[in-house]
């Protein structure tokens, strides 16, 4: 098939924009590119009538419904990838349903793919930047109870790669040995929050209706808010330094800044990210508030339906640390949270998507570097509104029925041009989401600690897009696992190589 070419990115934009092809990522493509949406509701049938077009083999086009700035970094993620058009054509509804089926164009090809066994990706000897490619086989196995067993595989030589739980980190930070075969793991691009659900979809015997009265309350939010040592939370994953992983406000930090400054410290969220939530007294305090106001309407204690799910042997562990805090600071009079477990296969679509729940342990991850992209949860218009439904809080809404948040955050879209005001509106409107309580900010994904052969300042990844995907391309195999005693000194000296390189 030849090298990628500039139509090979229009094609892909073309099967994205199909309606019958159901991508789940269209609305990422046509809420940009000019036309896109017309094109894929039928408004219009020429596809040339969409902003993309090939302006000859190595140069594409894209014509914008209006000013972007966060665009050119929203190429890297996926949607906008090139796919070979005659290729997918020929393979019909075939495509992509097996390694035979895909054509590609990275830095490794699939060889062999036997679900829930093996996967094994070999280096692609025609890639462009091959040279930068020093391991030549990559083998996943796949392991079931991978959670629980990777320390005896990795000890046992069977993986060179694994993601410490929290149950496990204290006998390996007490042996010498095995601590000198973990380091600190990075964070990612994710931020978790406890979200609550303002359309609660679940059994009578819960009274979702209390909690739809209590959660319309914001004395009742704040309450929750102030009452959750989140602290304490992280430490069934992160118990040596929790305070790394820790998360202030509802977007993590280094997204963008402007001047030098965070967005993270811009306007009111600069307040949220020097001081800690957790409150014991504010909490108290509200909860008397909330139980006066709500008196008579509902039945106390508010039943809260926290699920999660079994993927990770830690979250069980977070989940009845938060069950036992709050309880335990608002009293069994006011709240009652109820843990559910369910398996992680299909948990969104049983549990997130329908509203099953009062309050969960919820992330998201930013599709681009501008604070647009984290709004998704809390957004009406976005590519996930039931997320929570906070375009439903009573409280926020004005007389007209709109949603004061949501005309916050319009007006902040509508700042294209002044980069500096744009985000300073974004923090105007994130603060009072967090004025409001309307969710609780948690922690940033990733952190703690990780048992590995690869030298974790190898390799080549991006801000945004595939950030989170295997990034092995330009990454070095070490002779041995670099330990807590190395990592120190080879991360001070990445720093400066990186401030470096960018300086120049």
């Amino acid at each position: 098939m030849g090298l990628v070419k500039a139509q090979d990115f229009v094609d892909g934009i073309a099967w994205i924009l199909n309606k019958d092809n159901a991508s789940a990522n269209s609305k990422t493509v046509y809420d940009i590119i000019k036309n896109a949406k017309a094109y894929y509701e039928g408004e219009i049938t020429d596809f040339a009538e969409v902003g993309v077009r090939a302006v000859d083999d190595v140069t594409v086009e894209y014509t914008l419904e209006q000013p972007t700035p966060y665009f050119l970094k929203q190429l890297s993620f996926p949607c906008f990838f090139p796919v070979n058009g005659e290729f997918m054509a020929e393979q019909g509804e075939m495509f992509g349903i097996d390694k035979d089926n895909v054509l590609y164009c990275g830095a490794y090809l699939l060889k062999s793919f036997e679900p829930q066994s093996e996967r094994v990706m070999e280096m692609n000897p025609d890639y462009w930047n091959s040279d930068l490619i020093s391991i030549g086989t990559l083998n996943y196995k796949y392991n079931a109870e991978a959670n629980s067993l990777g320390p005896e595989l990795f000890l046992r030589g069977e993986i060179n790669d694994f993601i410490l739980p929290g149950s496990i980190l204290d006998e390996w930070m007490n042996d010498e040995t095995k601590k000198e075969q973990m380091r600190p793991h990075n964070l990612t691009n994710m931020s978790y929050f406890m979200g609550f659900n303002f359309e609660p979809n679940y059994e009578a015997e819960y009274r979702p209706e209390d909690w739809k009265a209590a959660v319309n309350n914001v004395n009742f939010r704040k309450s929750l808010f102030h009452g959750l040592d989140r602290t304490a939370a992280i430490l069934t994953v992160e118990p040596y330094d929790p305070q790394s992983k820790l998360l202030n406000t509802f977007t993590r930090r280094d997204l963008v800044q402007s001047g030098g400054v965070d967005y993270t410290m811009m306007g009111g969220l600069a307040a949220y990210t020097e001081n800690e939530s957790f409150d014991k007294e504010k909490a108290l305090e509200y909860k008397e508030k909330a139980m006066e106001e709500l008196a008579g309407s509902v039945q106390f204690p508010i039943q809260i339906v926290m699920p999660f799910s079994t993927a990770k042997v830690d979250t069980a562990n977070r989940m009845q640390v938060i069950e036992q805090q709050m309880e335990g600071l608002l009293g069994t009079d006011y709240i009652d949270i109820i843990l559910q477990s369910h398996p992680s296969t299909g948990f969104a679509k049983q549990v997130r998507t329908p509203g099953n729940f009062s309050m969960m342990e919820l992330g998201w991850g930013p599709d681009y570097a501008d604070p647009l992209g984290m709004m998704n949860p809390v957004h009406s218009g976005s590519l996930a509104p039931n997320y929570t439904r906070v375009y439903l809080a009573e409280d926020l809404l004005n007389d007209d029925g709109t949603n004061q948040f949501e005309a916050m955050l319009d007006t902040a879209a509508a700042e294209t041009k002044d980069l500096k005001k744009r985000y300073e509106l974004f923090a105007e409107a994130e603060t009072f989401l967090l004025d409001e309580a309307v969710l609780i900010p948690f922690y940033t994904s990733g952190g703690g600690y990780r048992a590995s052969y690869l030298d974790p300042f190898s390799g080549y990844t991006s801000q945004m897009g595939r950030n989170g995907a295997i990034k092995l391309k330009g990454a070095v195999l070490l002779d041995h696992p670099m330990g807590m005693s190395e990592y120190p000194a080879a991360l001070e000296q990445y720093e400066k190589d990186r401030a470096a390189a960018l300086a120049e």
